[in-house]
């Protein structure tokens, strides 16, 4: 098995080099201002000599005189060019012999030898096209056993951008206290040629403002709108949002555009501060590889409005099912806006069942509003039962009655138990269009299935 390895990643890197030698010939020639016959050159002031390679449009230093010497050159044949001239032939980085298809990697008299095919693409050599020298080079460079002794260090693989249209265009957005589901910043993370896992991001909070305004900072993937499972801390002006083993995942080559979003408690006196998220560098980006790009990255740079006696507010209380619940109603909760300001649209609703019924015991799940289905959830995932409920309005100053009900799977057992409550619930309110903090209270009442 290892010879046959070893003339795998023979015959793999040879193709490579045959493909790289190809496409060479099938770029037009360019009007070089040398001459093909010289290929021994320097610039004044500098003792190097170098060898062009008109094939491949790259020089290379001689490591020594005994290597100049040893391919029966002579002083006389070194032609003198400027350094601008010099410095448009590219650093020759990839070297052979005509006797094997091994690929050394070279810089500043030190080679190690690329172990295979992946590590080539891995460190973005496929452009760079092989220059092939005599053993007896090939002797004089330094043996290396690391990439990372040579010189060669692996490109960071995750690369960091932001929507700058939409982070930074108008000013002059605001944020009112006691609103959820705030859009501050927009970011683009790219995977190279590895799958990237982010452990965690860093976020500066600058401007003139209430520490104790900020309740909770998330991220959601803007490609399906789903919130990426996190949780949120903040300490000297610096939140942190951290991401659940293997739950932040870029597959190599792939981009994920993530919304991130900000949720406020309520204040007062708020009117003219002001707020904005900073990823200042790429320490503030942990994850399996580093991260790079045009740090740092600026968000929007938001006023905060003292708006909390303007919006609708909302206040959940679970009822009792008493001695009426049945194997199929597993709670009812009433929703009340008790402001009187605005009418509000309720767009999520998120349960749990703290009990032990689980996926295997109850699915086909419905959400009901006077005995009419507003949203359907298939299944539990992770003990959470979310509804994406189309349509439901809820007018000022009134309230609706809200039943969950759900089927017992053939096998379900007997044993389990249920006992609903409600832990998320997303509303905008229809006159200014802010996501509503709300009041949920929750009452502890479980029965069993029988």
């Amino acid at each position: 098995m290892l010879k046959l390895n070893k003339k795998l990643h023979i015959y793999l890197l040879g193709g490579l080099i045959s493909l790289l030698l190809a496409v060479v010939l099938l770029i037009p020639s360019q009007a070089l201002a040398l001459s093909p016959a010289v290929n021994q050159v320097k610039t004044p002031n500098n003792s190097a000599v170098y060898y062009l390679n008109h094939a491949t449009h790259q020089r290379k230093a001689y490591i020594n005189a005994a290597v100049f010497l040893d391919y029966g050159n002579n002083w006389s044949q070194v032609k003198v060019i400027s350094p601008e001239e010099l410095a448009q032939w590219p650093e020759a980085r990839l070297i052979k012999t005509a006797n094997s298809d091994q690929l050394y990697y070279i810089n500043e008299g030190k080679k190690v030898l690329m172990r295979d095919l992946q590590d080539i693409l891995n460190y973005h050599l496929e452009d760079v096209l092989p220059i092939t020298v005599s053993e007896f080079e090939l002797m004089q460079y330094q043996t290396e056993t690391s990439y990372a002794e040579t010189g060669l260090s692996k490109s960071n693989g995750l690369i960091v951008s932001q929507d700058l249209n939409l982070d930074q265009a108008n000013p002059g957005y605001s944020l009112v206290p006691n609103t959820r589901d705030n859009q501050v910043m927009t970011l683009y993370l790219s995977a190279r040629t590895e799958t990237v896992t982010l452990n965690s991001l860093s976020f500066q909070i600058s401007g003139l403002y209430n520490n104790d305004l900020i309740d909770e900072v998330y991220l959601v993937n803007k490609g399906n709108n789903k919130r990426i499972k996190s949780s949120s801390s903040f300490r000297d002006r610096i939140v942190t949002v951290r991401f659940n083993s293997n739950d932040f995942i870029i597959t190599s080559g792939n981009t994920m555009a993530v919304r991130v979003m900000l949720s406020l408690n309520n204040a007062s006196n708020v009117n003219n501060q002001t707020l904005q998220f900073k990823l200042i560098e790429s320490g503030s980006v942990i994850a399996n590889l580093n991260a790079e790009g045009s740090f740092p990255f600026l968000g929007r740079q938001f006023t905060l409005l003292d708006g909390n006696e303007l919006l609708a507010k909302l206040v959940v209380n679970e009822e009792s099912l008493g001695s009426n619940h049945s194997q199929q109603t597993l709670g009812r909760f009433v929703i009340t806006e008790t402001s009187g300001k605005e009418d509000v649209y309720i767009k999520e609703l998120v349960f749990r069942n703290n009990g032990s019924a689980n996926k295997f015991d109850l699915n086909n799940f419905k959400l009901k509003k006077d005995n009419q289905v507003i949203a359907n959830a298939s299944a539990i995932d992770s003990n959470l039962i979310s509804f994406n409920i189309a349509y439901l309005r809820l007018a000022a100053n009134s309230n609706v009655s809200l039943t969950v009900y759900g089927n017992l799977m053939t096998d379900y057992d007997s044993g389990r138990s249920v006992n609903l409550s409600l832990t998320d619930m997303t509303a905008v309110g229809k006159t200014y269009g802010q996501s509503l903090s709300s009041t949920i209270n929750n009452i502890s009442e479980s029965f069993n299935l029988n």
